[in-house]
C-alpha cells in the first residue's frame, strides 16, 4: 500500500512537535501489536482456527497500516530528517535504520500474504506461520530499540553540546 506524506507532515520542523506525534505514533502502533500478540496466544482446539485467522487478518492489516504511517511521518519531515540536517555524520546510521525497516516491511507484507492463503484446517502450516509472525515481531522491536537508541545519540549531542 503506496500512501503519501501528509501536507502536515512537512511542516513539523520542530524536534519537540515531531518528538511528540512519533510518541503518540508509536503508542498507537503498541496498542495494535499487544491486539496482535494477544490473537497469536488465542489457544483454539483446532477446530477454532478459522476465527482466530480472521482476527489475525484484521489485526495484522491494522498493525502494517499503522507502521506504513509511521514511516511516512519519519521519513518526510519526521525524525530522521531532524537527524541527518543537525548530525550528517549519522546518515549511515540513519540509512542502514532505513533499509532495516524496508526489510522488515516487505517481510510484514510476505507474511500478511501468506496469512491470505493459509488453510485453517492445516494446523502445522498455521502454526509455523503464527511462530514466524511472532518471531517477526521481536525483530521490529530489536529494529525499534535501534531507532529509539538514534535519537537519544541525536538528540543527547544536541542538547548536552557534545556533537
Amino acid at each position: 500500500m503506496l500512501m503519501t506524506p501528509e501536507p502536515m507532515a512537512g511542516h513539523l520542523t520542530e524536534p519537540h512537535e515531531i518528538g511528540k506525534q512519533i510518541e503518540v505514533e508509536l503508542a498507537l502502533v503498541a496498542h495494535i501489536e499487544r491486539a496482535l500478540l494477544t490473537a497469536l496466544g488465542w489457544r483454539t482446539g483446532g477446530g477454532g482456527n478459522i476465527r482466530k485467522l480472521s482476527t489475525l487478518r484484521f489485526v495484522a492489516r491494522s498493525f502494517e497500516r499503522h507502521l506504513t504511517r509511521l514511516r511516512v511521518l519519519s521519513e518526510y519531515g519526521g525524525y530522521m530528517n531532524v537527524v541527518l540536517e543537525t548530525k550528517p555524520h549519522l546518515a549511515s546510521e540513519v540509512r542502514s535504520l532505513k533499509e532495516a525497516r524496508d526489510t522488515l516491511h516487505a517481510r510484514l507484507e510476505r507474511i500478511i500474504l501468506r496469512l491470505e492463503h493459509v488453510v485453517p484446517n492445516d494446523a502445522a502450516a498455521f502454526d509455523a506461520l503464527c511462530a514466524e509472525l511472532e518471531r517477526y515481531l521481536d525483530d521490529l522491536s530489536s529494529h525499534g530499540h535501534a531507532e529509539s537508541e538514534l535519537l537519544q545519540h541525536s538528540f543527547a549531542q544536541e542538547e548536552g553540546g557534545s556533537g
